[in-house]
Protein backbone atom coordinates (compact mmCIF):
# COMPACT_ATOMS: atom_id res chain seq x y z
CA UNK A 1 0.00 0.00 0.00
CA UNK A 2 1.34 3.61 -0.83
CA UNK A 3 -0.02 7.27 -0.88
CA UNK A 4 0.71 9.89 -3.41
CA UNK A 5 -0.63 13.04 -4.12
CA UNK A 6 -2.55 14.16 -6.68
CA UNK A 7 -3.11 18.13 -6.54
CA UNK A 8 -5.82 18.17 -3.79
CA UNK A 9 -6.71 14.40 -3.59
CA UNK A 10 -4.56 11.94 -1.82
CA UNK A 11 -4.46 8.49 -3.61
CA UNK A 12 -3.88 5.02 -1.32
CA UNK A 13 -2.98 2.37 -3.47
CA UNK A 14 -2.94 -1.03 -2.99
CA UNK A 15 -1.89 -4.17 -4.68
CA UNK A 16 -3.06 -7.51 -4.12
CA UNK A 17 -5.71 -9.29 -2.53
CA UNK A 18 -7.54 -7.61 0.19
CA UNK A 19 -8.82 -10.02 2.82
CA UNK A 20 -8.91 -10.63 6.82
CA UNK A 21 -5.68 -10.28 7.35
CA UNK A 22 -4.84 -6.82 5.84
CA UNK A 23 -8.36 -5.03 5.13
CA UNK A 24 -7.83 -3.03 8.71
CA UNK A 25 -4.27 -1.82 7.35
CA UNK A 26 -6.40 -0.30 4.63
CA UNK A 27 -9.09 1.02 7.04
CA UNK A 28 -6.60 2.73 9.32
CA UNK A 29 -4.21 4.22 6.94
CA UNK A 30 -7.22 6.07 5.12
CA UNK A 31 -8.79 6.57 8.29
CA UNK A 32 -5.91 8.58 9.58
CA UNK A 33 -5.54 10.18 6.60
CA UNK A 34 -9.17 11.22 6.76
CA UNK A 35 -8.05 12.64 10.15
CA UNK A 36 -5.13 14.49 9.32
CA UNK A 37 -7.38 16.38 6.78
CA UNK A 38 -7.27 15.08 3.46
CA UNK A 39 -10.22 16.24 1.76
CA UNK A 40 -10.38 13.89 -1.45
CA UNK A 41 -9.69 10.59 -1.26
CA UNK A 42 -9.35 8.20 -3.50
CA UNK A 43 -8.40 4.87 -3.18
CA UNK A 44 -7.32 2.69 -5.97
CA UNK A 45 -7.95 -1.02 -6.10
CA UNK A 46 -6.83 -1.45 -9.82
CA UNK A 47 -4.20 -3.91 -8.79
CA UNK A 48 -6.26 -6.16 -6.72
CA UNK A 49 -7.56 -9.69 -7.81
CA UNK A 50 -9.37 -10.52 -4.46
CA UNK A 51 -11.77 -8.27 -2.20
CA UNK A 52 -13.26 -9.93 0.71
CA UNK A 53 -15.80 -9.25 2.83
CA UNK A 54 -14.01 -7.63 5.42
CA UNK A 55 -12.22 -5.42 2.47
CA UNK A 56 -15.91 -4.10 1.60
CA UNK A 57 -16.74 -3.67 5.53
CA UNK A 58 -13.47 -1.49 5.19
CA UNK A 59 -14.66 0.53 2.61
CA UNK A 60 -17.75 1.30 4.16
CA UNK A 61 -16.41 2.48 7.74
CA UNK A 62 -14.18 4.50 5.54
CA UNK A 63 -17.16 6.36 3.71
CA UNK A 64 -19.07 6.52 6.83
CA UNK A 65 -15.79 8.08 8.71
CA UNK A 66 -15.32 10.64 5.47
CA UNK A 67 -18.96 11.85 5.93
CA UNK A 68 -18.86 12.22 9.65
CA UNK A 69 -16.14 14.53 9.04
CA UNK A 70 -17.77 16.42 6.15
CA UNK A 71 -15.33 15.25 3.41
CA UNK A 72 -16.11 15.04 -0.03
CA UNK A 73 -17.24 11.79 -1.08
CA UNK A 74 -14.44 8.84 -1.38
CA UNK A 75 -13.41 7.69 -5.20
CA UNK A 76 -12.76 4.08 -5.57
CA UNK A 77 -10.79 2.64 -8.85
CA UNK A 78 -12.04 -0.99 -9.09
CA UNK A 79 -10.63 -3.48 -11.05
CA UNK A 80 -12.99 -6.02 -12.63
CA UNK A 81 -12.99 -8.59 -9.18
CA UNK A 82 -13.40 -5.81 -6.79
CA UNK A 83 -16.53 -3.85 -8.86
CA UNK A 84 -18.33 -7.38 -9.23
CA UNK A 85 -17.92 -7.42 -5.37
CA UNK A 86 -19.03 -3.85 -4.83
CA UNK A 87 -21.80 -4.25 -6.78
CA UNK A 88 -23.35 -7.67 -5.66
CA UNK A 89 -23.43 -5.58 -1.88
CA UNK A 90 -24.76 -2.50 -3.26
CA UNK A 91 -21.56 -0.50 -2.53
CA UNK A 92 -21.63 0.53 -5.67
CA UNK A 93 -24.65 2.96 -4.72
CA UNK A 94 -22.70 4.43 -1.94
CA UNK A 95 -18.91 4.70 -3.15
CA UNK A 96 -18.39 6.41 -6.54
CA UNK A 97 -16.68 3.73 -8.57
CA UNK A 98 -14.42 4.38 -11.61
CA UNK A 99 -12.56 1.87 -14.26
CA UNK A 100 -9.10 4.26 -14.26
CA UNK A 101 -7.54 6.56 -11.59
CA UNK A 102 -8.07 9.28 -14.42
CA UNK A 103 -11.54 8.93 -14.08
CA UNK A 104 -11.31 9.26 -10.56
CA UNK A 105 -9.45 12.36 -10.18
CA UNK A 106 -11.46 14.01 -12.88
CA UNK A 107 -14.64 13.11 -10.82
CA UNK A 108 -13.34 14.41 -7.71
CA UNK A 109 -11.87 17.60 -8.90
CA UNK A 110 -15.26 17.68 -10.00
CA UNK A 111 -16.44 17.37 -6.37
CA UNK A 112 -14.74 19.91 -4.95
CA UNK A 113 -15.50 22.82 -7.85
Amino acid sequence: MTTDSHGDATIVRVVGDIDMANSDDLLERCVELLDRGVDTLVIDLSGVPFFASSGIAALGHIRAHGASLGRRPVHVVASRAVRRSLTATAMDKLLPLHETLENALAAAQADAS
